[in-house]
């Protein structure tokens, strides 16, 4: 049976075959859609402020007419799914469906006692409805038929506009037609010149030439005669260089250019206008500060502004969801994706090393590419050269916790083929780049894969595509002040802003710069439980970043959990199969009916993330009430099903 929101409610009232039921029941529980679907229809009808819709209302979802049709199965199957969208994007209407649906639930399992007084009711409306048409049609008897009406006159071309055209006109298109034709005609013959054959005596040269005066030639001149002949040589010699292409005159070892008499010329270097690398001096410049960038001065973060110089030796910070870009002096443009931790360093004049601790980075070719580039991740290096402003290369550096505790990292460099990247093509088998191909090379714990791609990664090449979050971006920068202490700020928008977004922002920047309590109270608080999923991503990251990082985390949710501190900061890292199935997982149940909040968010999303499944248990709510949902996760682990869904290491830790 297939899962449809008409399925779903009929799922809800009780009303299919067990084997119905339970297919469904599966099919909600694996979707997190779904699940919270069930979850909005439940907590819609229960709501007593929520408006109804209005009676005599039009539309898809507004007309009464169209539910009722929806509900007895008989809406046209154009018109269902406009009417679902309707009911999933209002709970105003998803309410109506709902409540109506148990209404007629109910009806079918038991029968309905309708008092006298009402059917009497609705009896005399139908009487009185009858007897109302009846009396209109009485009164368009009675009308008297009005006689003698002026009729009025048919619309039609008014006289003034009606008039004939000069005869003349068709004469002149006529012949500007016939005159046309001609021209193309003759065109078509020969070229407008002397060599026309039909017209070119018209385009003989009648100049007189007795009017042309000779050129005056200075007096007493013993050589004009030899210099006449000279400038006719040089005038046939430079006619003849401008014609031609210049080739290179080759040279003998022994030939010496000083001693030779031909004028000096100047040769530019390939970089014009490119200053070259030094250490401490400026190579980029922050495009624009609406998308933050941190840098690291005297121990502490501050903010760049928008045009402020970035130098070689930098330290640069970028805060989770924004998209900071430098304009470096080639022209070419270098971008950090969410929470991504940047050095620089200075290799050799003309190439720039860039220290990835964690993140992403992109860079794009410029009009005058000059600089080079080695990347490094932990402990892999690649040497990059980006040949023309077409060129694209994507790094992404993920840093990792094994169960022993152990730091590693994952690292993706993905390339076109118009970027060269030293010392990796002798390492691989794969035939030469088509012109729109990729490579990627995936390097993690001794072990490389490489392998041609389609297209980039959605974080190397497209923002946020949620408009939310894009409003909530805009409304963050906007409440920065330019001058006022950063901490204090973003700690005052985490507390008062109005918006669930905004405050998450506050919350990721503030852990940035050393705060992770923000983002444990975000996991607290329910009215964050939609992007719950998300934050978990950021905290986790966060976590595996390092031993500075981890003790942070460790910190914040000892205020939380201080009994359980260090088994949910275990909870964090990743697990083999045979690990999550010799107690781990069995641990991560158990927090499920903690009576602390955050030790079952945390313990819920690891195993969402796990298994990709929700089981419609609850994290805000309590788990006394959930009994149900928690033993079907031990029955699941049971059944030795509480593994990784994702079998490659790479596909759990990579982003899309």
């Amino acid at each position: 049976m297939r899962l449809t929101l008409r399925t779903m409610l009929a799922y809800l009232d009780n009303i299919l075959e067990q084997d119905d039921a339970e297919t469904l029941g599966a099919k909600i529980s694996e979707s997190e859609f779904a699940s919270d679907l069930v979850y909005r229809t439940l907590s819609s009808t229960r709501k007593a402020n929520l408006s109804a819709p209005p009676l005599d209302g039009k539309g898809v979802g507004a007309d009464p007419n169209t539910v009722a049709e929806y509900l007895d199965n008989t809406l046209s199957e154009s018109r269902i799914p406009g009417f679902e969208k309707v009911c999933l994007e209002s709970d105003m209407y998803l309410s109506e469906v709902a409540c109506c649906h148990s209404i007629l639930s109910n009806c079918m399992d038991q029968p309905v006692t309708i008092k006298n007084d009402t059917r009497d009711h609705i009896v005399s409306a139908v009487q009185q409805s009858i007897t109302q048409a009846e009396q209109l049609e009485q009164l368009e008897e009675t009308r008297p038929a009005l006689e003698n009406l002026i009729q009025p006159k048919p619309a039609g071309v008014p006289e003034y506009i009606n008039t004939k055209a000069h005869p003349l006109w068709r004469a002149t298109v006529i012949l500007t037609f016939l005159l046309l034709m001609a021209i193309i005609g003759l065109r078509a013959v020969g070229p407008f010149d002397t060599t026309h054959p039909w017209v070119g005596s018209f385009f003989e040269d009648s100049i007189d030439q007795s009017d042309v005066q000779p050129v005056p030639t200075p007096l007493e001149d013993p050589e004009s005669d030899s210099t006449a002949d000279l400038s006719q040589q040089s005038a046939i010699d430079l006619q003849t260089s401008q014609d031609s292409s210049l080739q290179p005159t080759p040279t003998t070892d022994d030939f010496d250019v000083m001693d030779s008499q031909s004028p000096e010329t100047q040769v530019l270097p390939n970089n014009t206008g490119v200053s070259m690398l030094s250490d401490g001096g400026a190579f980029g410049e922050l495009l624009s500060d609406s998308q933050p960038l941190l840098r690291a001065e005297d121990g502490a973060l501050n903010r760049l502004v928008s045009g402020a110089q970035v130098l070689v030796g930098d330290a640069l910070v970028s805060i989770p969801e924004f998209r900071p870009e430098l304009l470096l002096n080639d022209g070419t443009k270098l971008l950090l994706a969410d929470a991504s931790g940047l050095e620089t360093s200075l290799l050799q004049e003309d190439t720039l090393n860039l220290y990835l601790a964690h993140g992403k980075l992109v860079i794009q070719g410029g009009e005058l590419i000059t600089y080079k580039y080695r990347l490094q991740a932990g402990d892999v290096e690649f040497d990059v050269v980006l040949n023309n402003p077409q060129a694209v290369v994507a790094l992404e550096s993920v840093p990792y916790q094994t169960a022993e505790g152990e730091v590693s990292r994952l690292v993706r460099l993905v390339v076109n083929h118009h970027v060269t990247v030293s010392d990796l093509s002798s390492q691989t088998d794969l035939p030469a780049a088509l012109d729109a191909s990729l490579t990627s090379y995936v390097v993690f714990t001794g072990n490389s894969v490489v392998t041609r791609e389609t297209h980039l990664p959605e974080w190397a090449t497209d923002g946020p595509s949620d408009s939310i979050m894009s409003e909530a971006q805009a409304a963050f920068i906007e409440s920065i002040v330019e001058g006022d202490d950063f901490v204090q700020q973003l700690q005052r928008i985490y507390e008062s802003h109005r918006l669930v977004n905004v405050r998450r922002l506050a919350a990721y920047s503030l852990m940035e710069l050393g705060d992770a309590i923000a983002l444990l109270g975000v996991l607290n608080d329910q009215a964050y439980r939609a992007y719950w999923h998300q934050d978990i991503k950021v905290l986790q990251a966060f976590c595996h970043r390092d031993v500075k990082s981890r003790a942070l985390v460790e910190s914040a949710l000892m205020s939380y959990s201080s009994d359980n501190t260090q088994q949910l900061l275990s909870f964090l890292t990743e697990y083999s199969d045979e690990q999550l199935l010799s107690g781990v997982a069995d641990d991560m149940i158990d927090q499920l009916e903690s009576q602390i909040m955050v030790e079952r968010v945390i313990s819920f999303y690891r195993l969402q993330q796990i298994t990709g499944k929700t089981l419609l248990y609850k994290p805000q709510e309590n788990p006394q009430r959930q009994t149900l949902p928690i033993r079907e996760w031990r029955e699941l682990l049971t059944d030795n099903m509480v593994i990784n869904r994702d079998v490659e290491l790479a596909a759990r830790l990579l982003s899309k």
